[in-house]
């Protein structure tokens, strides 16, 4: 058995326990621990950082981009307020000074994944496309754990091609856009239900109406509030501000509200996460 065969089975197995467990939390509690994302992360750092040192021998380089990443670690799950300059200037010297002279090489090109694909989706998260906290941390460990797609007994089906596109459309990136594919059926029921019950509307893809007194014992997100006297329409709040929010509504007489339901994203990820390390990406079939 070959050194990345027993890396990539290992991978699988620890990473699919984890999620696994995650999923469980997320499903049945809608909050995930950060033990696992420690885990996942810690275990991914020093599996790669183990594999890298087999291909071409320890270097350097290896120890830097090692020390920015557990940096990142730091930074995604560790809730006490970090000075920015004592993580963020460090991170950012620890991954540019080994990267940039040797983006040539392939396994440094899947070292610099691991930065870029934390910038990705922080990002993503600050703008409210990825939601969930615990979906942004299982995120940016899985690019920490597969900087490459993981190889084992002939998985994943689908060959993975030695293209720009395989580089670009990374492991974790993957995940993200399969299981964001995953959400599809939930947002066509929306659409049906909304459709037979008030007709067409600009939500009818991302929610539906509730009774604000079951909305208040259920896992939804409202999606309006009372602002300036006015109903207006909002983006998914904080979780603080959801009883504030039922509150103004109840005070103004209304008696439902627009709600979207707060989906254990974590299971679809890990979903994802299986199917690709078994199936593969199908846009390699494309490009």
């Amino acid at each position: 058995m070959e050194t990345e065969e027993i890396l990539g089975i290992s991978a699988f197995v620890i990473t699919m326990a984890i999620l696994l467990s995650a999923s469980i939390k997320d499903w049945k509690e809608r909050e995930v621990p950060d033990i696992h994302w420690v885990v996942l992360g810690a275990a991914g750092l020093i599996m790669f950082f183990s594999y890298s040192v087999y291909l071409t021998g320890f270097r350097w380089e290896y120890a830097c981009l090692a020390a920015g990443t557990a940096l990142m670690l730091l930074d995604i799950l560790w809730d006490k307020e970090l000075n920015p300059l004592l993580i963020y200037l460090p991170m950012a010297v620890l991954f540019i000074i080994p990267l940039y002279p040797n983006l040539s090489e392939d396994i440094f090109r899947a070292w610099a994944s691991v930065p870029l694909c934390y910038l990705v989706y922080v990002g993503l998260y600050l703008v409210s496309i990825v939601r969930g906290g615990a979906d942004v941390k299982c995120l940016i460990t899985l690019s920490i754990m597969f900087p490459l797609y993981p190889r084992f007994f002939g998985f994943p089906l689908i060959d993975i091609p030695e293209t720009l596109f395989s580089q670009i459309f990374v492991y974790s990136i993957s995940v993200l856009f399969v299981a964001a594919i995953m959400v599809i059926p939930v947002a066509a029921y929306f659409a049906a239900r909304n459709a037979k019950e008030d007709g067409f509307s600009k939500r009818m893809f991302s929610g539906y109406k509730m009774s604000i007194s079951k909305a208040e014992n259920a896992d939804v997100w409202p999606l309006e509030d009372i602002v300036d006297g006015r109903l207006t329409s909002i983006k998914i709040p904080d979780d603080e501000e959801i009883g504030d929010i039922y509150l103004r509504l109840k005070e103004t007489g209304r008696e439902d509200v627009w709600v979207t339901p707060m989906i254990p994203f974590i299971v679809m990820i890990s979903a994802a996460a299986a199917f690709l390390m078994l199936i593969g990406n199908p846009l390699f079939l494309i490009f």
